[in-house]
């Protein structure tokens, strides 16, 4: 999601951000099932890329609820919690032809380690202790990887390195540990 110059991103991430329909590029009418920032992200990023527009606050419908809720299976009561019907969350803007606002020609303006967890996360999740891919069409890496393994690769990271920033998105959005996550640092 970044040119080569910005950080060490693999290219797959900035040749699928300006294809289309991705992690980067939603379908209009989609807005609702963006991905929350936290606090914590949403300042980090403020302070480091001073752009105004890039975010966006969103009503927590029941869709969106429903969405956040089947991300943590089993914590349904803990994402209600956090995101109580009726209230409102954070998330980042897309433009009306629903191109997220960070992204530029060259991909992802962000610098890879300022960047919203989930956005680093993606397309891998964790499932308990495993290391898991979605199922996301729209997603060079997973287009081109097809396997884990590749995709990993592909995008030059590792299963550790998964765990770490799942672990992080968690403490950010104040969800205990899970058994068997990695214990991390609060330097979000």
């Amino acid at each position: 999601m970044v040119s080569q110059t910005q950080t060490n991103d693999s290219d797959v991430c900035r040749r699928c951000s300006l294809l289309g329909p991705t992690c980067c590029r939603i379908a209009t009418g989609q807005e609702e099932f963006c991905f929350p920032l936290s606090k914590v992200e949403k300042e980090r990023i403020q302070d480091h890329v001073p752009y105004t527009g890039g975010f966006v606050v969103s009503p927590n419908s029941k869709a969106f609820i429903d969405n956040v809720c089947r991300l943590f299976p089993g914590e349904e009561a803990i994402v209600a919690k956090l995101f109580p019907e009726g209230k409102e969350h954070f998330r980042l803007a897309v433009d009306s032809m629903g191109a997220c606002r960070f992204l530029g020609p060259l991909g992802c303006e962000i610098p890879q380690e300022l960047r919203p967890y989930y956005c680093r996360l993606f397309p891998f999740w964790m499932v308990d202790t495993l290391v898991i891919h979605f199922d996301a069409p729209g997603c060079l890496a997973r287009r081109e990887g097809q396997t884990l393994t590749r995709m990993l690769h592909s995008l030059d990271t590792n299963r550790a390195a998964v765990k770490d920033l799942y672990g992080r998105l968690r403490l950010v959005w104040g969800l205990p540990p899970r058994k068997g996550e990695l214990k991390v640092t609060k330097s979000f």
